[in-house]
């Protein structure tokens, strides 16, 4: 904007101030009525110009109307004052003023022009910084919009760094679920979802979840039933990449899946690949249609991307721990090992009221069987005893290889007539198999199996015992048969 003059900014004020206007032109018409009064009276030119001239501002203050006015007042007036001072001696200062005054009412109207245009310039300019403001404010409101994004993004993002870590050292199954949990609640906030993870067993290829149904806590807000055959698991290991699914009930890629087990209708399902194999799944559930927006999207599959790791990490934690804990011959439990399960399984019945059965079973001559046939054959029943008690009882049932040829079995929930009705079908079918010694001979053998019934008034080590002298009665009362403590604890 170019540089005012005094006169322009008392020009430009006056047209935006009303009241500036009103006594600036009050002053000036009082003032100017005086002084040309005066001069009229003295005879005095240079008076009346004065006097005219505030007279102007009063009047081209007010616009170009004002002026013309002003001009024809001022011819009007000096043409009184040459009439009158015609009868004086020295007309020729009037005369000469005269034309001084329209000089002077040319410059003043050429003057009132030159404002007017500026004041089109002001008013321009100030509709253009306006315009500015107004795009200024927009672009400030939007900044602030980003900004505030960005606040949340970062803080997220922190404090999946904080989950990050945690993740790298964790190792056990329940304590990522956990994390996971958290990083859920950091991403989503209150939003109503659910979540579970998945771990791929890759010797059925199937999905299994990463805690079981009795396992879990409340820190977790849901799990969903797992089927063998999922069709979204399918989905996901086909396409290798994450599922989103808006609205179950308009997604076309699964109109002819049954609605009758789908309990959900939004869905972010997150491969989690290592070495290009899919190692397990990360999917979180909502009963609300387009729950997850972009964002979260965004954030759940860089969580999914930390869980890799950490299911990786675990997975051969895991398996190194197995072969650490198993038996090499049998793949059972080892017997410290097993004793570890033992304590929790009696802890974890007392602590809830719940029930288990503790069996004992050992084989019958196996040590002539050792002496005869060698000590290959002897490993060979001892394999095959191994495999015939995982191949007849519960995944959740816990075996071990006690000591030599004696085994061990923890029955969970499992009260004295379940445990009586495992151990003479463990029995019964057992004496049916026939194991090859060799090419050309086979041979028989029998168990002989000892149990009790948990008692919370009954200590562990009392309990073992009990059934370590059950297992001693049946060997010692013909072998090839199933004693329970409570059988004979009143002989005792």
């Amino acid at each position: 904007m170019d540089k005012l003059s005094v006169f322009d900014r008392l020009y430009y004020r006056a047209n935006r101030n009303k009241a500036f206007i009103a006594v600036n032109s009050a002053v000036a018409f009082l003032l100017s009525v005086v002084l040309i009064t005066l001069a009229v009276f003295f005879d005095n030119p240079l008076v009346v110009s004065f006097g005219l001239f505030l007279l102007l501002y009063c009047f081209f203050s007010m616009g170009k109307t004002a002026g013309l006015i002003y001009t024809v007042f001022f011819i009007f007036l000096n043409l009184i004052l040459f009439l009158k001072t015609t009868q004086g001696e020295n007309p020729a200062p009037f005369a000469v003023y005269v034309v001084l005054a329209v000089l002077f009412s040319y410059v003043a109207m050429k003057d009132i022009e030159w404002i007017e245009m500026k004041e089109g310039q002001y008013e321009l300019w100030e509709s253009e910084l306006e315009k500015e403001r107004i795009d200024y404010t927009e672009k400030m409101h939007k900044l602030n919009g980003v900004i505030e994004a960005n606040k949340e993004r970062i803080k997220n993002y922190l404090k999946l760094n904080e989950i990050a870590q945690k993740l790298t050292s964790a190792l056990d199954r329940k304590v990522i679920v956990k994390i996971i949990n958290e990083g859920m609640n950091t991403i989503l906030g209150k939003k109503d979802a659910e979540f579970m993870l998945l771990i791929r067993d890759e010797d059925n290829d199937t999905f299994y979840p990463a805690i079981d149904e009795h396992e879990k806590e409340t820190f977790i807000k849901g799990i969903i039933k797992v089927y063998r055959k999922d069709p979204f698991d399918d989905w996901i290991i086909k396409n290798k990449c994450t599922l989103v699914i808006k609205n179950i009930d308009e997604d076309f890629r699964f109109k002819l899946v049954r609605r009758d087990w789908i309990k959900f209708k939004s869905m972010i399902a997150i491969p989690l690949v290592a070495n290009s194999n899919i190692i397990g799944l990360l999917k979180f559930y909502s009963k609300v249609a387009s729950m997850f927006d972009n964002e979260d999207a965004r954030l759940l599959n860089y969580l999914g991307d930390l869980c890799t790791n950490a299911v990786q990490n675990a997975m051969l934690y895991s398996k190194t721990r197995e072969l650490a804990t198993r038996d090499g011959l049998t793949g059972l439990f080892i017997r410290r090992h097993f004793m570890e399960k033992l304590d929790e399984e009696y802890k974890r019945a007392k602590e809830l009221s719940e029930t288990f059965s503790y069996l004992m079973i050992d084989i019958d001559h196996f040590k002539e069987c050792n002496d005869t046939h060698g000590h290959t054959f002897g490993d060979k029943v001892l394999k095959i005893l191994g495999e015939f008690l995982k191949d007849n009882l519960r995944d959740i049932d816990i075996i071990g290889r006690y000591g030599g040829e004696e085994f061990a079995i923890v029955l969970p929930n499992t009260n004295l007539n379940g445990a009586r009705f495992v151990a003479e079908r463990i029995r019964g079918n057992f004496e049916k198999l026939i194991i090859n010694v060799n090419e050309t001979e086979r041979k028989k053998l029998t168990l002989s199996v000892g149990g009790i019934e948990f008692n919370a008034k009954r200590k562990l080590g009392e309990m073992v015992n009990n059934a370590d002298k059950a297992l001693y009665h049946s060997k010692e009362n013909g072998r090839n048969k199933v004693t329970f403590w409570e059988d004979i604890r009143d002989e005792k």
